[in-house]
């Protein structure tokens, strides 16, 4: 049994839509999905680089890691790790690193769902290929 708390029901961590609005902007799907595919390869590294902010209570770079990983997570449709980081966000701005660290494995459990959940959008996202917006891709 996996100690991951269970999302919302009818909640995905990742939000198919805002991933289609990537693809939009860069007119392009294999953009968005390789986007996609970057910041989960990132996501580790980004967590441990909040992490290692936190514990240090180092202001500067707790801020530059929550927003850089809250920022990607938006872009993404990561709606639950953007959401995570807001709030992660606020108490790094009332000083509040220790409560902060106590809210990194809810992050670390969001970012796993994330990666869950991959799955079941390219699923989705295969009919960003044959969209009207975008028909060059087959």
């Amino acid at each position: 049994m996996s100690d991951r708390a269970a999302p919302h029901p009818g909640s995905s961590p990742l939000e198919p839509r805002k991933l289609q609005a990537l693809a939009e902007e860069l007119g392009d799907s294999r953009l968005a999905l390789r986007f996609l595919s970057t910041y989960l390869t990132m996501l580790p590294e980004r967590i441990l680089r909040l992490s290692n902010g936190l514990c240090g209570h180092d202001l500067d770079a707790s801020m530059d890691a929550v927003l850089s990983l809250k920022i990607s997570s938006a872009m993404v449709g990561a709606v639950e790790t953007e959401s995570q980081c807001r709030a992660i966000e606020m108490m790094i701005r009332e000083d509040h690193f220790d409560s902060a660290v106590a809210a990194l494995p809810e992050l670390r459990k969001s970012s796993d769902r994330c990666f869950d959940a991959v799955p079941q959008l390219l699923g989705t996202t295969e009919s960003l290929h044959r969209s009207p917006w975008n028909p060059g891709i087959a």
